[in-house]
């Protein structure tokens, strides 16, 4: 799979499916006193997802198909966003209630299985884009209420938001939106009356899980996109739920985005290191003496490292790279400094458990790592983050991150 690393136009393909306004038509009898429902889908049918679990939209489904004049635009979320649009025509007059709920529910059936086979097409998502898509569709509709509704992980890796690019814990979210804002990248949704947002943060393999505190990232992060889009509402429902994912070479391959677990956070006799994207070792776990090397207390930083020398000895092809990363407080070449003699006081003491030394790589990146959390507020260092900086980061020596980290670092 090729990776993007610029700004891609957005591509459509739009299908329009008009239903015959006769007997098989779908929705009331007209009526003036009922306005038109226009409604958004968003899919993420994608890569490192699980399916998309379509049924939550049935009830706003049905609602429009009982409304002639309504519109249900089907927003596939992929590299070049894509979509179909049903429209509801003017209806039959002279059939019962129950004739009319019929054909609705009838047509919403068909409208949820034109869904379920619609895929992604091309590599990568763009999330952004596919909401800008939604935006216009809506834009484009007179009268009657506008409903965008979302069924994504949320992860998106496309520029100008590609989160493949740095690591989640990283991520300043109240920063997103100003920043897209000021590159005129955020869509448009003025007028539209409510956003609900499903299943952020669900993903599947190989995409390595998220933490509870990446999923409540991404939700502030898509919160703030939204409500500056022009949002008038917006509603993220997380506890449903998850279907099966799809099938290796289903869909087009997408970028994954590296996770970093807190140690205290794990069961370390149980973790696997091929499975955890970073695993943090911070003040909560491994505490050293103030602006030294020293650990405060060696057999507490010796028991929190049990899980991962356990590991390494069951794991002979295993490599790994402790990356020492300090808060931001002081210049950077003495936070290197330090954080790089932090690094090899760890991999001495691995090694006194039995890791041999050659299978262990020590580097120091300060505070110029992709693990970095912004940890200044108000001008005044935030300690709370500042304890989370203060660590020696273990990761796949063999993997991008490695490699990347490695690479600067010389």
């Amino acid at each position: 799979m090729t990776k993007r690393n610029s700004q891609r136009f957005l591509s459509l393909g739009t299908c329009i499916f008009f239903i015959v306004a006769m007997a098989a038509g779908c929705g009331t009898q007209n009526r003036k006193d009922s306005d038109p429902l226009h409604l958004a889908v968003i899919i993420g049918a994608h890569a490192n997802a699980p399916r998309a679990n379509t049924s939550v939209m049935y009830d706003e489904i049905l609602e429009a198909c009982t409304q002639s004049g309504s519109t249900i635009s089907i927003i596939v979320n992929d590299g070049a966003p894509y979509a179909s649009v049903v429209t509801v025509p003017e209806t039959k007059s002279g059939l019962s209630d129950e004739k009319y709920q019929a054909i609705a529910k009838e047509r919403t059936e068909q409208i949820l299985e034109l869904a379920d086979g619609m895929l992604a097409k091309t590599a990568e998502t763009d999330l952004l884009s596919a909401v800008s898509l939604a935006g216009r569709q809506l834009e484009a509709e007179d009268g009657g209420r506008k409903e965008l509704i979302i069924i994504d992980s949320g992860l998106t890796t496309t520029p100008p938001l590609d989160f493949s690019e740095s690591l989640l814990e990283g991520i300043a979210a109240e920063n997103v939106a100003e920043l897209l804002d000021g590159q005129r990248a955020l869509p448009d949704l003025q007028g539209i009356d409510s956003v609900r947002f499903f299943n952020i943060g669900d993903v599947a393999s190989p995409q390595s899980r998220l933490t509870e505190a990446n999923r409540k990232m991404l939700m502030e992060v898509w919160d703030k996109i939204l409500t500056r889009a022009g949002a008038k509402e917006i509603k993220f429902q997380t506890d449903l739920p998850l279907s099966t994912s799809y099938e290796e070479g289903q869909v087009p391959g997408v970028s994954t985005v590296a996770v970093m677990e807190r140690a205290s956070a794990l069961a370390l006799e149980e973790v696997d290191l091929k499975e955890v994207d970073a695993l943090s070792f911070d003040e909560e776990t491994i505490a050293f003496c103030p602006d030294t090397d020293e650990f405060v207390d060696r057999e507490a930083a010796k028991a929190a490292l049990e899980g991962a020398a356990a590991y390494m000895e069951q794991h002979p092809a295993f490599y790994a790279a402790l990356v020492g990363t300090t808060a931001k407080a002081g210049d950077l070449e003495s936070c290197i400094g330090l954080s790089k003699k932090r690094a090899e006081a760890v991999k001495r003491l691995l090694t006194e458990m039995g890791v041999d030394a050659a299978r262990l790589k020590a580097v120091g990146t300060g505070y110029d790592n992709p693990f970095y959390k912004e940890d200044w507020k108000d001008g005044k260092l935030d300690e709370t983050a500042a304890a989370q900086n203060r660590a020696v980061v273990l990761i796949d020596g063999s993997g991008e991150t490695a490699g990347r980290i490695l690479k600067k670092a010389g």
